[in-house]
């Protein structure tokens, strides 16, 4: 695959990601007036577990064929930063296989509990928003080396 499919696909990939992410603020930040917080719960549970496939599909994408490996071939001396990268990904993948189990067998009837969840719903997609912003960093740096000098 060549680096412009690479990029393509993962710009692709990552602005479906974007809006899962945005789907699932929408819903951790959905006001509930009652004291039943079932709907809600069912909406967080259900974009989480989309989260969840998505990411793992896209890390792996990253990790196998995907930027990491071009990145590491055309310019070695990003490769410190690529090995940063894929250590994050394991610890994103370590939360959000934490959360998810943990939405699934939450309550709708312990507020408490699911409000709890939500902010730790928000910390990982703040660490995730930070992350893609590392690999999109990355990802020019390297294809502005790759891209530069014929004439």
């Amino acid at each position: 695959m060549s680096n412009q499919d690479i990029a393509q696909q993962i710009s692709i990939e990552n602005g479906m990601l974007k809006h899962i992410t945005e789907a699932l603020r929408l819903a951790v930040g959905w006001q509930i007036h009652e004291a039943d917080l079932s709907r809600k719960l069912s909406t967080v549970r259900f974009i989480s577990q989309s989260l969840q496939r998505h990411l793992e599909h896209l890390m792996a994408l990253e990790e196998y064929d995907g930027y990491m490996d071009m990145v590491v071939e055309q310019t070695p001396h990003l490769a410190r930063r690529v090995d940063v990268l894929r250590s994050e990904h394991d610890q994103l993948r370590r939360v959000v296989n934490r959360i998810v189990p943990r939405l699934e067998r939450a309550s709708h009837s312990d507020r408490d509990d699911v409000d709890k969840l939500c902010e730790e719903v928000i910390r990982l997609l703040d660490k995730l928003d930070e992350h893609n912003k590392k690999e999109t960093a990355l990802l020019q740096e390297a294809l502005a080396r790759d891209g530069g000098g014929e004439g």
